[in-house]
């Protein structure tokens, strides 16, 4: 769900462990927002995209609708 994202941090050469420490977030918590378990807060996904250097207008490419995958799915 988050390829983009991730590719970008590895690109940057920043891992999740550095991602939390940024986040303020135990390294635990950041492994379960990229395997969905649990959302991204909107503070977050801003922080983040702020380190990669993204504008506001990319969200969508980095965070995308996690229910859109849901509903393709079931239908």
């Amino acid at each position: 769900m988050y390829r983009y994202l991730s590719g970008r941090l590895q690109q940057l050469g920043i891992r999740q462990m550095d991602l939390a420490k940024v986040l303020n977030i135990c390294p635990s918590s950041v492994s379960h927002r990229f395997c969905g378990r649990v959302p991204w807060t909107i503070d977050e996904m801003y922080q983040v995209l702020d380190i990669c250097r993204a504008s506001p207008e990319e969200l969508h490419i980095y965070f995308p609708d996690p229910g859109r995958g849901k509903r393709r799915q079931s239908a």
